[in-house]
């Protein structure tokens, strides 16, 4: 029994380290340092989830926008969510920026309509 019953993930960031391939398309990106800070080791999974060990984690649904800079990122960590056993749902929506879901687009809104969706068969599925 897990404390949740699933987790929507949307264009995050999933190696702050560049150690990957994914992550080294990112390693110059702002965002990093803030989120980040002067840590000695960015591959501790407290920061860089794609380093930790994913067993056990219940559903995932994953969001992400196909011209997203982190398009590539979340790739990695949903091959790393699918190696692990987790059961993955991933949604990559075409032509859609980071973020995309905060923008008043039909895309997006196709979007919150497959969370919304996601997430009320999850809560089907523990009641």
């Amino acid at each position: 029994m897990h404390a949740f019953g699933g987790a929507v993930l949307q264009c995050g960031t999933y190696d702050l380290s560049a150690q990957t391939p994914a992550g080294r398309i990112i390693r110059d990106e702002y965002f990093l340092a803030a989120y980040a800070g002067d840590a000695p080791d960015r591959t501790n999974p407290d920061i860089s989830p794609v380093f930790a060990d994913l067993k056990g984690l219940p559903p995932v649904l994953m969001v992400i926008g196909e011209d997203d800079i982190l398009y590539e990122d979340n790739l990695a960590m949903a091959t790393r969510l699918l190696v692990a056993g987790v059961e993955l749902d991933l949604c990559v929506y075409p032509a859609s920026p980071h973020a995309f879901t905060a923008h008043p687009t039909s895309m997006a809104q196709a979007a919150l309509e497959g969370i919304d969706k996601w997430l009320r068969d999850r809560l089907a599925l523990e009641g």
